[in-house]
């Protein structure tokens, strides 16, 4: 999650790999040293979880020192020439797709764009978004970057990830902007952040993301609630409503149970309500 600590404080939270993260650090923490230096910021990597394979940056200090020193990460992993990573942990595989030789036509270019995995609240990808996507639109006019936000939690968190995709420098004054456009919003307080869980978190826990178009969130919770805790109480699983509709106006029920047949049983419940309603209400016109 995006945090403004105070009027010229901010803090940015990245999600990287077990190997994006060993090299931002690198040999004997070179690398993040002389970020942290070039840039005036307080920059670390969480500590590697046991059975996790994601490590979260974290960065604080002046919006372009922010900036700067997140662009230079992105340099670092630039310089990495093997094939992209593909992933068993579903968020750390990136959203946009690589530039086509039509959209860079020089390869050497193509080599300097690069990735960004921003981890947000819910609340504030609201904010990045704007009114219609007017704001994530001028984001992408503004400063050539291409930027997507996922549809689905991080898991057992309301936080999402902002992605990123450009020329360094472009993603730093990107990320200025994303900082003015946050300062100017309340700081979340009731929103859960996301942290890398370990296999003992894990354990005995499964979660779904169900993305409910907004019209219909109100009928599937019923009067007072009643519908979806009819339903929490035969699957004997958990579900929690997101407070703000995504980009494509959907709100998010997320099913949390003991084994994946409970979860799936929610989540066939919850889409076979859903069906039965629009059907209800397409018989009334």
């Amino acid at each position: 999650m995006a945090e403004v600590e105070n009027q010229d404080t901010v803090s940015h939270r990245v999600l990287v790999s077990l190997k994006e993260a060993a090299r931002i650090i690198g040999a004997q923490g070179m690398t993040i040293q002389k970020i942290r230096e070039s840039s005036k910021v307080k920059i670390g990597i969480s500590p590697h979880e046991r059975g996790c394979s994601d490590r979260i940056l974290s960065c604080s200090g002046s919006a372009q020192g922010v900036a700067n020193a997140i662009s230079d990460v992105v340099e670092v992993l630039n310089q990495d020439d093997s094939e992209p990573e593909t992933h068993s942990y579903k968020p750390l595989n990136f959203i946009l797709p690589a530039p086509s030789a039509t959209e860079i036509q020089d390869p050497e270019s193509v080599k300097r764009i690069g990735n960004l995995r921003l981890i947000v609240s819910n609340s504030q990808v609201s904010s990045i978004i704007g009114t219609q996507g007017s704001r994530i639109k001028s984001l992408i006019e503004k400063h050539g970057v291409k930027v997507v936000a996922s549809k689905n939690f991080l898991p057992d968190s309301q936080d999402r990830v902002v992605e990123i995709q450009g020329f360094p420098g472009s993603i730093a004054s990107c990320l200025v902007d994303i900082s003015e456009i946050l300062a100017a919003e309340p700081k979340p307080s009731h929103e859960k952040q996301y942290y890398p869980h370990t296999k003992s978190q894990e354990e005995g826990s499964v979660t779904k993301d169900v993305a409910i178009p907004v019209e219909y969130v109100g009928a599937l919770l019923g009067r007072g609630g009643n519908r979806v805790s009819s339903l929490r109480k035969y699957t004997k699983t958990k579900v929690i409503v997101s407070d703000e509709p995504d980009e494509e106006n959907n709100r998010v029920f997320t099913i949390t149970g003991n084994n994946q047949n409970s979860v799936k049983l929610a989540e066939t419940m919850l889409l076979k309500n859903l069906e039965t309603e629009k059907q209800r209400r397409e018989e009334k016109v």
